[in-house]
């Protein structure tokens, strides 16, 4: 459809209004450490169904180690991950002081825990741009996915997106289990049964790159290890097979291939 511009400029009014309610601000750690201090207190937003919960940040230099505050956070924080734990990767909210941040939480309890009564056996993380686990001191590609997915920074990011990039934001969302993210970067094709299976995957090589500055086509061999739902340990090589229609469009993947 093509609006008049006065109807176009209202219509971005809105949405931008919408996007300030519905997302969060991408600040970086190093000023988000200072408003949600240690013994600190916040509400977690889960983006995708709304839930929410309290928490505590309770340590964390490199993100924030934090503790549900009730048994009934914790009840609610384990159905948001559909009644099981798990280090998947979830795009939240993170209210403190009335601000909303964008942020990326896992839902595996570990470690220690200090708040009675929670029944939250240990604490989980949470990090936010610039963040970093502990055993290294780059961020973490799934949480950086999913602050962009909390930030509503992630469809442009996808859009203007290299087609190596690409590969790795599919690779990415498909270990996370993220559909929305996997329908950004591919044209609406099914997956084969082969990756609907897939629990986990990681790269064993870096993706080797080239000039695709005036090219519509490209395939990328990636050589990857990963686990099926019977916890299945696999390797392999998929073969990603990506277009676009003009040099100033986007990239999408189109099809995969297992060449095992």
């Amino acid at each position: 459809m093509h609006l008049p511009n006065d109807a176009a400029a209202e219509l971005d009014r809105y949405v931008n209004r919408l996007e300030q309610v519905h997302f969060g601000k991408p600040l970086d750690w190093s000023e988000v450490r200072r408003m949600f201090k240690r013994m600190g207190y916040a509400t977690v937003i889960d983006l995708e169904t709304g839930k929410q919960f309290r928490v505590q940040r309770r340590a964390g230099s490199r993100h924030a180690d934090v503790q549900p505050l009730t048994k009934e956070d914790t009840r609610i924080m384990k159905e948001i991950y559909q009644g099981k734990w798990s280090w998947k990767r979830r795009a939240i909210l993170v209210k403190v002081n009335g601000t909303y941040l964008a942020a990326s939480m896992h839902g595996m309890p570990h470690g220690a825990g200090a708040i009675r009564g929670n029944q939250f056996p240990g604490h989980f993380c949470i990090h936010f741009t610039g963040s970093s686990t502990h055993r290294r001191k780059e961020p973490d590609p799934s949480h950086s996915l999913m602050i962009l997915k909390a930030s509503g920074k992630l469809p442009e990011t996808v859009m203007a997106a290299s087609p190596y990039q690409l590969v790795d934001y599919f690779l990415t969302s498909l270990h996370e289990h993220d559909l929305q993210t996997l329908r950004m970067t591919t044209d609406g094709f099914a997956l084969p049964p082969f990756l609907q299976e897939i629990d986990n995957v990681k790269r064993t090589e870096e993706i080797q790159t080239g000039d695709t500055a005036d090219i519509l086509a490209v395939e990328i061999p990636v050589r990857l290890e990963y686990v099926n739902s019977e916890g299945k340990k696999k390797e392999g090589r998929w073969v990603f097979h990506l277009c676009r229609t003009a040099p100033w469009t986007p990239w999408k993947i189109t099809d995969i291939c297992a060449d095992e």
